[in-house]
């Protein structure tokens, strides 16, 4: 996954879902991070996501 970066608005990459959540009508998405696995403490909505080219069909998640 990639994420829109909060400070420049440009796109990051090396992100993976590891939650999905609704915060009232928004469905949003914790991310972790595959360098380090870490999971970012920040919940992010779809409209700051998009799928990363490199990211292999087997770890992207069905909606």
């Amino acid at each position: 996954m990639q994420v829109r970066n909060r400070f420049n608005r440009s796109w990051s990459s090396g992100f993976e879902v590891a939650e999905e959540s609704n915060e009232g009508d928004v469905r949003t998405y914790r991310l972790r991070r595959r360098s380090d696995r870490a999971v970012l403490p920040t919940a992010f909505p779809s409209g700051e996501l998009r799928i990363d080219a490199d990211t292999p069909r087997s770890h992207r998640r069905q909606r």
